[in-house]
């Protein structure tokens, strides 16, 4: 027969996880970044950014946050090409709505340049009103 302290022990025990992920849930929450708020460090069109990243000089912008305008020249399911060589993929469910040909500014994260395919790549896109 169970004493009601191995009783109480096997209780908490059992809570014990449960508690723990929530706390990590909740830690892991906490420190994600809302990119649609963030403050952009470089405010620019897109032959300048291309063109920063083509001679090196854009090593500062990169991870940060920045306001691009361009036109559209192509696009994808998933993707919106800019000016032909910036590769802007939107933010989780947001939806960018492209026309082709239109001039648009969006704000987003630049994540790296690509030299042989000469790419910047932007992640986490919202596109500005």
């Amino acid at each position: 027969m169970m004493t009601r302290r191995e009783m109480n022990w096997k209780i908490v025990r059992s809570i014990i996880p449960i508690i723990a992920l929530g706390a990590i849930y909740y830690y892991t929450q906490s420190i994600k970044v809302n990119y649609e708020t963030k403050e952009p460090v470089l405010t620019t069109n897109a032959n300048d950014l291309i063109w920063r990243f083509q001679m090196d000089a854009a090593k500062e912008l990169l991870f940060q946050v920045v306001h691009v305008t361009g036109t559209i020249t192509g696009m994808d399911s998933l993707l919106v090409i800019l000016n032909h060589k910036l590769i802007c993929a939107p933010d989780g469910d947001m939806k960018l709505n492209p026309i082709i040909g239109e001039t648009v500014t969006y704000k987003g994260r630049c994540i790296g340049y690509d030299v042989l395919l000469d790419e910047v790549r932007m992640d986490h896109v919202y596109q500005l009103k």
